[in-house]
């Protein structure tokens, strides 16, 4: 097919994501050597960005940790996102233009923002960055919807004026978004997935739905995010002035309980959803009804250490910590509205991995001794290390799968 007429195909029976699928065609008509090409680049640039959007002082250990989010994630996550040829496209291709956007956005000065001028810059250059990183994954986009409603809320708090090409840039992406979402093809491809992964999705009350969205949240963050979040809390409490004794009891609580199943002890990481393989659609789907003392234990669990990580981050990054684990957990929550929530959530973690990693850039800042640093990044790659290890025979089974 030729390009307009591939694209017309897939926005009407499959999928408003015209920024993606623009870039798939163009990946598959140049050849599998083209993609790793600029693919190594996209998966070099993530964690390069994400260290100059929070702005680190660039050493050994910035770096370090930067790279180690690829392995402090699952596996797969990794693999799905940042190494399968279309789900990089559409994952970390398009969260590269959106770090872009938001750098760009960020250092305004080397656009001509205090020069006058140069606004061509801005347009060539931010523009295309959000048309492909909303209309490449709708959760992206939305996230970047957030750092501009931030970024304007700001300006407004402290009444400063807001800038044309700030709210020109909004405007934009709201309607890259709604050009997304109303494509035709949006919806037969919901009765079809739907039909395939979740039959009963459609009949679901409120309820159900949130309990198993609600469910699915913090089993993500029980076993896809334990990582993040025990070094969340370890530089919350390293990056203390002062050690509240309750907080250091319960970092210590919290902390070894995410690493029990490093031990073979999943008791508290099991929500109930467990037993469902992503790549397979599961004939009996978890619920309310079918929960058990232990799983609605590790759920309450869960959401207690949720609170926790908003308390602690609000503690030692003010709002923008409270914002980042806010928008983490809104990328996974989005999975409310699908019924592939059992099948993308290895995607969807992606996004939600980096944001939480954004958090951990700006803790290690954030403590006072060059010795406490050191330690804090050497244990996060010793973790994560670890984390690879012991994931190497499932990575094994899916490579000879």
């Amino acid at each position: 097919m030729c390009y307009l007429d591939y694209i017309q195909a897939r926005y009407s029976t499959w999928t408003g994501r015209i920024g993606g699928e623009s870039l798939v065609y163009l990946v598959f008509t140049l050849g599998i050597w083209a993609w790793r090409a600029v693919n190594a680049l996209m998966v070099a640039a993530v964690p390069m960005l994400l260290m100059m959007i929070t702005g680190v002082r660039q050493d050994w250990r910035a770096l370090t940790l930067a790279c180690a989010g690829y392995l402090l994630m699952d596996i797969i996550t990794c693999g799905h996102a940042a190494v399968w040829v279309n789900g990089s496209i559409f994952y970390t291709w398009s969260l590269v233009c959106a770090l872009l956007c938001i750098y760009f956005n960020l250092k305004g000065a080397s656009f001509g923002a205090r020069e006058g001028g140069a606004v061509w810059k801005r347009v060539v250059l931010l523009f295309p960055l959000i048309f492909f990183a909303a209309s490449s994954i709708e959760q992206i986009g939305f996230a970047l919807l957030a750092f501009f409603a931030i970024a304007i809320a700001c300006r407004l708090r402290e009444k400063e004026p807001l800038p044309p090409i700030l709210m020109a840039q909004a405007g934009f992406l709201v309607a890259v978004l709604a050009v997304v979402l109303i494509a035709p093809g949006n919806s037969a491809r919901a009765a079809q997935e739907t039909e395939q992964w979740f039959p009963a999705f459609a009949e679901l009350h409120f309820a159900e739905r949130a309990f198993i969205s609600i469910q699915w949240l913090l089993s993500s963050l029980a076993n896809e995010g334990k990582l993040f979040l025990v070094f969340i809390w370890v530089g919350c409490l390293l990056a203390a002035p002062k050690k509240s004794k309750a907080v250091t009891a319960l970092t210590a609580v919290f902390t070894a309980v995410a690493l029990l199943p490093f031990a073979h002890v999943t008791a508290f990481a099991d929500t109930g959803i467990s037993y469902i393989d992503p790549a397979v659609p599961p004939d009996v789907f978890p619920s309310a009804a079918r929960a058990t003392a232990l799983n609605i234990v590790a759920i309450v669990w869960w959401a207690v250490a949720g609170t926790f990580t908003f308390y602690t981050l609000k503690k030692s990054l003010g709002l923008t910590g409270v914002a980042l684990f806010a928008v983490a957990l809104l990328c996974e929550a989005m999975m409310f509205f699908s019924p592939t929530i059992y099948a993308s959530g290895e995607r969807v973690f992606y996004v939600t991995d980096w944001i939480l990693l954004a958090a951990l850039l700006l803790l290690l800042e954030k403590i006072p001794t060059e010795r406490a640093k050191n330690a804090f990044v050497a244990s996060a790659l010793g973790f994560a290390v670890l984390n690879l290890l012991t994931q190497v025979p499932e990575m094994l089974a899916k490579l000879n799968g």
